[in-house]
């Protein structure tokens, strides 16, 4: 059967269509809009502004759905609602004009869930997988099979530019207060040593992009050391890295350098050698999820 689950992150919102066969889950499309939750945060309330935006998105995702045949959609949202005093009423609208249930997850659920979708796939049994989203960064360090911490961190390249009021490309200031917030909100935790810090989530996917696209490099994996180097070769030309960024990450030309900073400080942090790029997605991990709770059969 085919089926639907849709993520509402702090930056973009994102549908992924999957069929479910004999007892084989195959992604077979994926749709992006562009939200930007953490821009229409004012004091802890959603604006209504950005509700009008969701609801807009959300009909354009069940369009979408229908035309390809998929009638049962499970929306979730992350960081992006997590912790507003609206909350229940953006659910209650979006249910109202769109037909939708969303579903809020907490920190930890949306960290477990990708962590079993990475393993799942096959991937290394020992290092830290991240997924930092716009709000949130979610980090499961992972030693011989066995996940020993699992935690949602409250930082994200969005909300780390809304903060710090970074435009595209932070100033040197910037990107340090960046390195002390990634510093202070992963403090106490490790990874293995010698681990590589398996990097998820669109922020990464822009990073390698444009490190590819300005290189020449087909590179999956990143010493700290060559990223270090590579940031630093983009601060000596601003205007052409703006360009670079609208031209090879449009969805996220305003946040990936801080982004990128946030990575390479995290990576440092934590104590990893190397960053390597994962298409490993809290989405999956929900969409097995459906399975094994019997949702979808």
């Amino acid at each position: 059967m085919k089926f639907a689950v849709i993520d509402i992150g702090s930056n973009t919102a994102k549908a992924e269509i999957y069929k479910y066969n004999n007892n084989k889950l195959t992604a077979t499309a994926k749709y992006i809009e562009r939200d930007m939750i953490a821009d229409h945060k004012d004091g802890g309330v959603l604006d209504d502004e950005c509700i009008g935006v969701l609801v807009n998105i959300m009909n354009g995702f069940a369009a979408v759905c229908a035309e390809n045949g998929v009638k049962r959609i499970f929306p979730y949202a992350t960081q992006s609602l997590r912790g507003i005093s609206n909350a229940e009423q953006v659910c209650e609208r979006i249910k109202a004009e769109t037909g939708l249930t969303l579903r809020i997850i907490s920190g930890e659920e949306e960290a477990r869930l990708g962590c079993e979708a990475f393993l799942q796939a096959g991937n290394p049994g020992t290092g830290v997988l991240t997924d930092m989203g716009g709000g949130s960064t979610e980090i499961n360090v992972i030693e011989g099979g066995e996940v020993r911490v699992s935690v949602s961190l409250p930082f994200g390249s969005r909300s780390l530019c809304h903060e710090f009021g970074i435009g595209i490309f932070p100033t040197p200031e910037q990107a340090a207060r960046i390195k002390s917030a990634v510093r202070g909100f992963s403090a106490g935790i490790k990874a293995p040593e010698g681990a590589t810090l398996f990097a998820s989530g669109g922020t990464s996917a822009g990073m390698f992009r444009l490190f590819r696209a300005v290189t020449g490099r087909n590179a999956k994996s990143l010493s700290a050391e060559e990223l270090r180097l590579f940031i630093r070769g983009l601060v000596y030309d601003t205007v052409e890295a703006e360009k670079l960024a609208r031209q090879h990450t449009p969805d996220r030309y305003d946040t990936v350098y801080a982004g990128m900073l946030a990575h390479l400080y995290l990576c440092e942090a934590l104590g990893c050698v190397r960053i390597e790029h994962c298409k490993t997605t809290c989405r999956m991990g929900y969409a097995r999820q459906l399975i094994r709770n019997g949702i979808i059969k």
